[in-house]
């Protein structure tokens, strides 16, 4: 096995591998058709051991053991690491495991190919945008609202993981919290169509502009809580702080 170290963070950022940590150090040492049972796909396993890295190497039969920084990354992990918890409906609205499962090149490439499909509405409908995670009704002449899309989702993924480091002493990785907040900014890029093809009146469309929001914060919520390991709640108030600061951006352009 590599002996290359790895970033801890990101090799207990999946639950595949969390779950491989723990198989081997309830049997000892586990053979690669037993991991198998864990992940079926050759491609997807191999790539999970890859990232695991110096955390597990082979004996000389081949099975897979801990090692001695596996077995400390592995105490970590089971007295601090907060696993994501089932409950109910509640999944529905916060999926971080969803978004956890968010790794590997074809993954991101599909799903900033989505992103940049969902960029299209806003060429239909140009008169809302976006303040970091933040949707604003609002008509721009300096920029086009998809460069300002664009614009605002890098810039929350830069801001979240200063806050992230700021807040909670945590380095993540810039590029996996990229990603993964790409289903909140989609949702958030496509709701102004969704406003005017449900547009009844006032009071419908406040209310599927409140909806959109809220749900798109959610999933940004999530997409923090799955890459820098916190709490949803802890998630939350960093997010909502952004959410604020585009608020107040939007205010401040509002009265000048």
């Amino acid at each position: 096995m590599s002996s290359k170290q790895v970033d801890i963070f990101k090799a207990l950022g999946h639950p595949t591998r969390r779950e491989i940590l723990r198989k081997i150090a309830e049997k000892g040492a586990v053979s690669y058709k037993e991991l198998a049972k864990i992940e079926p796909k050759a491609g997807v396993l191999y790539h999970h051991l890859r990232l695991l890295g110096d955390l597990i190497c082979q004996d000389e039969n081949k099975l897979y053991k801990l090692t001695e920084k596996g077995f400390k990354v592995l105490e970590f992990m089971d007295s601090f690491l907060i696993e994501p918890v089932d409950l109910g409906i509640h999944k529905y609205f916060t999926p971080r495991e969803l978004i956890e499962k968010l790794e590997g090149k074809r993954a991101y490439l599909m799903i900033i190919v989505c992103y940049l499909l969902s960029l299209l509405p806003l060429l239909l409908s140009p008169n809302y945008v976006e303040f970091f995670v933040f949707l604003a009704p609002m008509k721009t002449y300096i920029l086009h609202p998809i460069i300002i899309a664009i614009i605002s989702w890098l810039a929350s993924s830069i801001l979240l993981k200063l806050l992230i480091k700021i807040i909670y002493q945590r380095s993540i990785p810039l590029l996996d919290l990229t990603i993964k907040l790409i289903p909140g900014f989609i949702l958030a890029n496509i709701s102004p169509i969704l406003i005017n093809l449900l547009m009844f009146n006032q009071i419908v469309e406040g209310t599927i502009y409140a909806i959109t929001q809220i749900f798109a914060l959610l999933l940004i919520i999530s997409a923090v809580s799955a890459t820098a390991k916190l709490s949803l709640r802890k998630s939350g108030i960093i997010v909502i702080a952004l959410h604020y600061l585009g608020i107040m951006i939007y205010l401040i352009l509002l009265l000048t």
